[in-house]
């Protein structure tokens, strides 16, 4: 499990005012919380703190974070971010024990092309993003990899065929992880034979009239002999 140092101050001041002229010198407000320490409001640099998560690769490292020379060991609990620019304006820290077992969620990667959407087409659907589990915080894997290549048309992926070592999986077993289903066949439905003779009757019928009515009116115009 990689961890990462991350510096942090105490922030003196609370509130809406002195978090949004935190967020405007670049820094983030955030809370330090946990069951063994008192709540600590913390700000973060916030291009430190981008820097960290990408170097780490996802939200479940242990971090060190440093708070004017004391440091705690924390996760990142929850990322609060605008909902219109998508900014990060708040973060919850919770320190943690390394004897505890911890409460977390990692990222599911799948890799591979599964066999049925090489071969046969089939299209597939992932219903899972992340797995919850219990572990010590030094048994937290990075994230759980899961190869997809000999999975064909119908076979699916559920949380029951996981195992981790040294780790309790929380999700429920009988949630599907992923599925490959079959293509989609759209069919195209044929007028049937009596509708199709009807409509060719009625066209013929058509035609008949149009000519009966062209001779007609052919005799109508035609001059009258003089007799005279």
């Amino acid at each position: 499990m990689k961890e990462i140092s991350i510096s942090a101050s105490r922030r003196e001041s609370l509130g809406k005012g002195p978090a949004r002229q935190a967020r405007m010198a670049g820094n983030i407000p955030a809370v330090v919380y946990g069951p063994e320490i008192e709540p600590i409001p913390v700000a973060v640099e916030e291009r430190s703190f981008r820097a960290a998560m990408k170097t780490s690769g996802g939200s479940s490292s242990i971090i060190n974070l440093d708070v004017d020379g004391a440091v705690n060991k924390v996760i990142v609990r929850e990322i609060q971010r605008d909902p219109v620019t998508s900014r990060i304006v708040h973060l919850d820290f919770h320190a943690i024990s390394l004897t505890k077992p911890l409460h977390i969620s990692i990222p599911i990667h799948l890799t591979g092309t599964p066999r049925g959407v090489k071969t046969d087409g089939g299209i597939m659907q992932t219903t899972m993003r992340e797995l919850e589990i219990s572990c010590l915080p030094t048994d937290i894997p990075e994230e759980l990899t899961i190869d997809v290549s000999d999975l064909g048309i119908g076979d699916s992926i559920h949380v029951s065929d996981i195992s981790i070592d040294k780790v309790e999986i929380l999700s429920p077993p009988q949630r599907t992880v992923v599925v490959i289903a079959a293509p989609t066949v759209v069919k195209v439905e044929e007028p049937a034979e009596g509708v199709e003779a009807a409509d060719e009757g009625a066209e013929a019928a058509e035609e008949g009239a149009a000519a009966e009515g062209g001779e007609g009116a052919d005799a109508k115009e035609a001059p009258k002999e003089d007799k005279s």
